[in-house]
């Protein structure tokens, strides 16, 4: 093994252990901050479609008031409806991570 191979390869190796995390924080800030789960696309594309995702993750309202919520804005402002079973994902996810126990802060995951 030649001496510059031996000491580019951990470089190589470091690099490659660095560039990761970029990759994932950089999908977290693609989805504003919405913690990465099944359901985190759907819920980001959907509401971020006609406000800021902000608006969303300030809420901590139970899957019912979340439901209410975005059958109100198919009646009320024009959404779209969703398909059932983007419904079913979406209102998962928002009240996983955006319910009254708010599992969520600020785009972070709570420990609790």
């Amino acid at each position: 093994m030649s001496v510059m191979f031996r000491k580019i390869t951990p470089l190589i190796l470091a690099g490659v252990v660095l560039a990761a995390p970029a990759t994932a924080s950089l999908a977290d800030e693609e989805l504003g901050g919405m913690p990465p789960a099944p359901g985190a696309e759907e819920t980001y594309y959907a509401c971020s479609a006609c406000h800021s995702i902000k608006l969303v993750v300030q809420q901590g309202l139970s899957r019912e008031s979340w439901e209410e919520s975005l059958e109100w804005m198919v009646e009320e402002q024009e959404m779209e409806p969703l398909e059932p079973e983007d419904l079913k994902l979406i209102l998962d996810y928002l009240s996983t991570y955006y319910g009254p126990d708010r599992k969520a802060q600020s785009g972070a995951i709570v420990k609790q």
